[in-house]
C-alpha cells in the first residue's frame, strides 16, 4: 500500500513534478524520477528542464536510446548547456559512439577551454578509440595550460621521452637535446631524460658534455648506481683517473650501498691509472717536506696544489694534519670548507660554514658563505613546500644587502604559492621599491592581478609596459594572453556583452589571434548577434582560409542567422575536401534539418520535405529528420502517397519500428483499423506508464474493428413554470458492413396522458475518404411526430475542417408538417473540436430558426470528453428529446448545456448530458412576457461488440 501511495502522486503543475523528479534523482531513485519527469511533460511538453531530468534518469537506467532522444531535443534548443553536453558525453562514451562523444567534449571545451577534466576526458576517449596520435597532441596542449600539474606533467614527460628517443634514432641530436632539457627543467629528477641526453652527447662524440650532464643528474639522484658507474667510466675514458679514484673515495661512507664499486671498479681504475704519472716531481718534494714537518710554505703549497688539481685525498690528509696542531686557524678552516665544497660533501661543508660563522661572525666572506647556505636551505624548504621553515630564514636574509632582492623574491613566490594574494601584492610593491626600473617586477604584479582575476588592473600595468618599451614584443604577447584569459573568464561567467570590447582590444594588437577570433565568434553567438559572428568568422578565414574550424563556425553562424543556403555552400565545399569526415556530413545534415524546419514553420511543406530528406540521406542516424519527414508526408500528402513513401523506406530498413508505427498511423487515417492495429503495435516505448497508456490506445483501435454498436439512453425533462415533465428511454443498434452501416432505433416516452413509442431505421455509407452520408425514417405515436424523414451529408477538409448539410421532414400528430434545413461546420485540433449548426424550420406559415455552438474537449489520454453547448433562437435545439423540435415554437429561447463522456473501456462509453433552456414568451400571461425554464438530464451507455 505504501508503494501504491508513492506512485500515485498527481500534481496539477509541472513545476511540482520537476521538484519531485529532482528529489528522486538526488536519492538515486531514477525509475521514479523518469516517471515524474514524464508526467510533468504531459502538462508542459516543451519544458526543457523536465526533459533534462528525464534524459538523465533514462541514462542512469541504461535506456540509452531514450536518453539520447530526449537529451538531443534539449541540445537542439540549448546548444551551450553544459549539463546536457556532459550527459551526452557520458551517454556516447558508454555506448562507444566515440566520435560523437569527442564532438560534445569539443563543444564543452569551446565553453570552458581551460577545463582540466574535459581535456583529460578527451584524451581518454581518444585512447579508447585507438587514436593515440590525437591523444598525445591533446596531452601536449593540456600541459601548456597546466604546467604545474603533477599528474599531467608525468604523462607529458612520458610522451616527451618517446619523442626524444625518436629524435636520437633519426640522428636529430640538437632536437633530442632540447626535448630532454625541457623534461629536466620540468622534472629535475627524471632519470630517463638524463640517460637520454647523456646517450645523445655520447653519440655526438662530446664526452665532456656527457660528463657534465651525468654530474648534474647525480646532484638530483646521488645514490643511483648506474649514474655513478657512468661518471666513473667517462672520467676513465677522458684519462682523468685521479678524479675517478677521488670520486670513488667520496663514496666511502656509503660503501655498503655500492659493494661492486669498491670490489671491482676501484681496482680496475687504479690499474688503468698505473700507466699515468699522477704527480710531478715538485709536488712530490713539497709533499715530503710537509709530511716531515716542513715550514708552513710547503704545507700551503701542497694543500693549494691538491685543491687545484683535485687531489682531494691529499688535501684532506694535510688539512687534518695542520688543523690537529692549530684547530682554530681561520685560513686552514676556510680551505677545509673549500675542500668539502669541491668534494661535494654537502654535510661536512655545511658544518664547516656554520662553525666558521660561529667563530668569525664579522668576516665578510664567511658571512656571505653562511648567508648563501641559509638561502640555499630556504630554497630547499620551498621545494619541499615547507614554507613555515623557509620564511623565518628569508626574513632574516632581507637585511643582508647581498641577498635582499633574492630573499624578497622568494618570499613573494611563497605568498603566491599559498595564494595569499593580498600579502603578495604588498610584497611585490616592496620589490618594485627596491628596483623601480626593473620591468620584470611590474610583469609579476600584472600576472598577480591576473591570478586574482583583477584583469582590468593587470591590463593597465601591461599596457603601460607596452608604451614604455614599444620594441619589446613580449609585453604585447603578455597583454594578448591576459586578454585571452579575461575573455575566457567573462565567457565562463556568461557576461557575453562584456566580452567583445575586451576581445576587440586584443585584436588591435594581434588581429590574427586564433583564440580571440574564436572567442569573438562564440560571444557573438551567445549575445546573440549572428551578423557580428559572421563578420568575425569571415575575418578569421581571411587569415586562415583553410581552417576547418572557422569554416564550421561560419556555417553555424549562417545557420543561426537563417541564411541556410550560405551555410550549405560552406559545408558542401568542406565535404569535398574532407570526404570521410563524419562530423562535416553531420553538420550539413543539421543545417538541412533547420532549413527544413524553417520551411515547415512557413508552411512550405514540399520544400521542408526535400530538406529533411537530404538531411536524412547525409546522416541516416538523424532520427529527427526522418520523424519530421514522415510526419509531413502524413499531414500534407494524400494517405496513399504517405503510405507509398513509408513503404519505400521500409524496403531499406524493414525492421525499423518507427516506420512501421507510422504506417499504422496512416492506416488509422484511412480507417483501416485492423492494419492500423497491427502496425502501431511496433511503437517502441521504454517508460512503463506510457506503455500502459499506449496499450489502451491500441485497444481503442481494436475496438474500432468491431461491427456492432448498441446504445441505451434515458432522459428526464422537467419544467419549473408549466406542468410539463417527461422521461424518455431510447435503444439504438448499428451494424457496420464494409462501407455501410445499418441501424435501428426505438424511443419510448411516458406522460400523464399516455405512452408514446417511436421506432425507426437508418442507413449510412462512406462515399469516399472524406465524405459520408446517412438517411433515416422514424414513425411515432402519441407525443412523437407521426413520422420523420431525414438525410445528411458530411464532408472533411484539410487542416481539420469539416461541414454538414441535411434536410428533415416531420409530420406531427395534428398533421402539421415541418421542413428543416440543417447547416453545420466544425474545426478540430489535437484534443479540441469546435462546431456550430444552423437549423432553419418552416411549417409553411411561419419561419423558425436556431443557432447552436458546441465544444468537445479530450481531457486525458483515455480520451474522455467534456462537452459544452450553447444555442438560441425561435425554436429549441435539443438532441435529447426528438419531439422537442416542434414544441415551444416561436419562443425566444437560450439553451446552455454540458456533458461528460467517460470511456469505461475502449469498447464502452458512459455519457451524462444536461441542458438548461430558458424560454421568453407572452402566450402564458395574457400578453405579458414571462420566462420559463426547462431542465433536461440524460444518461447514455454505448458499447461495441
Amino acid at each position: 500500500m505504501s508503494q501504491l501511495n508513492i506512485y500515485s502522486q498527481i500534481y496539477d503543475s509541472s513545476d511540482l513534478y520537476f521538484e519531485e523528479a529532482k528529489k528522486n534523482i538526488a536519492e538515486n531513485n531514477f525509475a521514479k524520477a523518469a516517471k515524474m519527469s514524464w508526467r510533468g511533460l504531459q502538462i508542459s511538453p516543451n519544458d526543457l528542464d523536465l526533459k533534462i531530468l528525464l534524459g538523465r534518469s533514462n541514462l542512469q537506467l541504461g535506456k540509452y536510446d531514450t536518453a539520447r532522444y530526449v537529451l538531443k531535443q534539449v541540445y537542439e534548443r540549448r546548444r551551450k548547456d553544459t549539463d546536457v553536453l556532459k550527459y551526452l558525453v557520458s551517454l556516447e562514451e558508454t555506448t562507444k559512439r566515440y566520435s560523437d562523444a569527442i564532438c560534445f567534449v569539443n563543444e564543452l571545451l569551446e565553453i570552458t577551454p581551460y577545463s582540466r577534466g574535459w581535456w583529460l576526458k578527451k584524451i581518454n576517449i581518444y585512447k579508447q578509440m585507438g587514436n593515440f596520435q590525437e591523444a598525445e597532441r591533446a596531452l601536449k596542449r593540456l600541459y601548456q595550460i597546466y604546467p604545474d600539474d603533477t599528474e599531467i606533467g608525468r604523462a607529458y614527460n612520458d610522451v616527451m621521452i618517446g619523442d626524444g628517443n625518436k629524435a636520437i634514432q633519426n640522428k636529430k641530436y640538437d632536437e633530442a637535446n632540447q626535448i630532454y632539457k625541457t623534461i629536466i627543467d620540468n622534472n629535475p629528477t627524471n632519470k630517463e631524460a638524463y640517460q637520454g641526453i647523456i646517450a645523445n652527447e655520447m653519440m655526438k662524440g662530446s664526452k665532456e658534455n656527457a660528463l657534465q650532464f651525468t654530474e648534474r643528474a647525480l646532484l638530483e639522484l646521488p645514490d643511483d648506481l648506474s649514474l655513478i658507474e657512468k661518471k666513473i667510466g667517462l672520467l676513465v675514458e677522458l684519462g682523468r683517473h685521479g678524479e675517478a679514484i677521488t670520486y670513488i673515495k667520496t663514496l666511502e661512507k656509503n660503501r655498503s650501498k655500492f659493494p661492486t664499486i669498491f670490489s671491482k671498479t676501484l681496482p680496475y681504475v687504479m690499474q688503468e691509472a698505473a700507466a699515468f704519472s699522477q704527480y710531478n716531481d715538485s709536488y712530490t718534494i713539497y709533499k715530503k717536506l710537509a709530511e716531515e714537518g716542513g715550514g708552513g710554505e710547503a704545507m700551503d703549497i701542497v694543500i693549494n696544489t691538491a685543491l687545484g688539481k683535485g687531489y682531494y685525498i691529499d688535501a684532506e690528509y694535510f688539512l687534518k694534519k695542520v688543523l690537529s696542531r692549530n684547530p682554530d686557524n681561520k685560513k686552514y678552516l676556510i680551505k677545509q670548507m673549500q675542500l668539502y665544497k669541491a668534494m661535494l660533501d654537502i654535510e661536512n661543508y655545511n658544518k664547516a660554514v656554520l662553525n666558521l660563522h660561529e667563530k668569525f661572525p664579522d668576516d665578510t666572506d664567511i658571512t656571505y658563505a653562511y648567508n648563501k647556505l641559509m638561502y640555499d636551505n630556504a630554497k630547499s624548504y620551498i621545494l619541499g613546500k615547507q614554507y613555515d621553515k623557509a620564511l623565518p630564514i628569508l626574513n632574516d636574509l632581507v637585511s643582508s644587502p647581498d641577498f635582499t632582492k633574492e630573499a624578497e623574491q622568494q618570499i613573494y613566490s611563497i605568498l603566491l604559492e599559498q595564494e595569499k594574494f593580498d600579502e603578495a601584492t604588498d610584497q611585490i610593491d616592496k620589490l618594485i621599491e627596491l628596483d623601480p626600473e626593473n620591468p620584470d617586477y611590474l610583469v609579476r604584479k600584472s600576472t598577480l592581478y591576473q591570478k586574482m582575476q583583477m584583469f582590468d588592473d593587470a591590463l593597465t600595468i601591461t599596457r603601460d609596459l607596452e608604451a614604455k618599451y614599444p620594441l619589446e614584443k613580449k609585453y604585447t604577447d603578455l597583454y594578448v594572453s591576459q586578454v585571452e584569459e579575461y575573455a575566457t573568464f567573462l565567457m565562463r561567467e556568461e557576461k557575453f556583452q562584456e566580452v567583445l570590447p575586451i576581445v576587440e582590444d586584443g585584436l588591435t594588437r594581434q588581429n590574427n589571434n586564433k583564440t580571440l577570433l574564436d572567442i569573438a565568434i562564440n560571444a557573438s553567438s551567445a549575445i546573440p548577434d549572428y551578423q557580428k559572428g559572421i563578420n568575425y568568422s569571415l575575418s578569421a578565414l581571411s587569415f586562415y582560409p583553410g581552417n576547418k574550424n572557422f569554416k564550421l563556425k561560419l556555417s553555424n553562424m549562417y545557420t543561426l542567422n537563417k541564411e541556410y543556403d550560405k551555410s550549405v555552400a560552406i559545408l558542401d565545399s568542406l565535404k569535398k575536401v574532407y570526404i570521410y569526415d563524419r562530423k562535416i556530413k553531420d553538420a550539413l545534415a543539421e543545417v538541412l534539418f533547420f532549413k527544413g524546419k524553417n520551411f515547415e514553420d512557413e508552411g512550405l511543406a514540399d520544400e521542408a520535405i526535400k530538406s529533411y530528406d537530404s538531411a536524412y540521406y547525409l546522416n541516416p542516424k538523424d532520427d529527427g529528420s526522418m520523424q519530421r519527414l514522415i510526419n509531413l508526408y502524413i499531414t500534407n500528402k494524400p494517405n496513399e502517397e504517405a503510405l507509398e513513401f513509408i513503404n519505400k523506406k521500409l524496403k531499406k530498413t524493414p525492421n525499423d519500428n518507427f516506420l512501421r508505427y507510422k504506417k499504422g498511423v496512416v492506416f488509422e487515417l484511412m480507417k483501416e483499423y485492423d492494419s492500423a492495429y497491427y502496425y502501431q503495435k511496433f511503437r517502441e516505448i521504454d517508460n512503463p506508464y506510457e506503455k500502459q497508456e499506449w496499450n489502451i490506445a491500441l485497444e481503442t483501435l481494436r475496438a474500432e474493428q468491431l461491427r456492432n454498436i448498441i446504445g441505451i439512453t434515458y432522459a428526464k425533462a422537467t419544467s419549473d413554470s408549466l406542468p410539463f415533465s417527461t422521461s424518455l428511454a431510447g435503444l439504438t443498434f448499428n451494424r457496420k458492413y464494409e462501407k455501410n452501416t445499418y441501424g435501428a432505433v426505438l424511443n419510448y416516452a411516458a406522460r400523464r396522458l399516455g405512452v408514446g413509442v417511436q421506432p425507426g431505421i437508418n442507413f449510412s455509407r462512406i462515399l469516399n475518404k472524406t465524405m459520408y452520408a446517412d438517411v433515416g425514417v422514424l414513425v411515432g405515436t402519441k407525443f412523437f411526430p407521426k413520422f420523420i424523414l431525414y438525410g445528411n451529408a458530411y464532408k472533411e477538409f484539410k487542416k481539420g475542417y469539416d461541414a454538414q448539410a441535411g434536410l428533415r421532414f416531420s409530420r406531427l400528430q395534428d398533421d402539421t408538417n415541418f421542413i428543416s434545413l440543417l447547416l453545420g461546420a466544425g474545426r478540430s485540433w489535437q484534443d479540441i473540436v469546435v462546431s456550430s449548426k444552423l437549423n432553419l424550420m418552416t411549417d409553411s406559415d411561419f419561419f423558425y430558426f436556431n443557432l447552436m455552438a458546441q465544444t468537445r474537449i479530450n481531457v486525458n489520454t483515455r480520451q474522455d470528453k467534456v462537452t459544452v453547448t450553447i444555442s438560441g433562437g425561435s425554436a429549441p435545439f435539443d438532441n435529447q428529446l426528438p419531439e422537442g423540435q416542434a414544441v415551444f415554437l416561436d419562443f425566444s429561447n437560450v439553451s446552455v448545456g454540458a456533458g461528460y463522456h467517460y470511456n469505461i473501456s475502449p469498447r464502452t462509453v458512459l455519457a451524462v448530458d444536461g441542458t438548461w433552456t430558458n424560454f421568453q414568451s407572452n402566450q402564458f400571461s395574457e400578453g405579458a412576457y414571462v420566462f420559463i425554464n426547462q431542465y433536461n438530464l440524460a444518461f447514455t451507455i454505448i458499447t461495441k461488440f
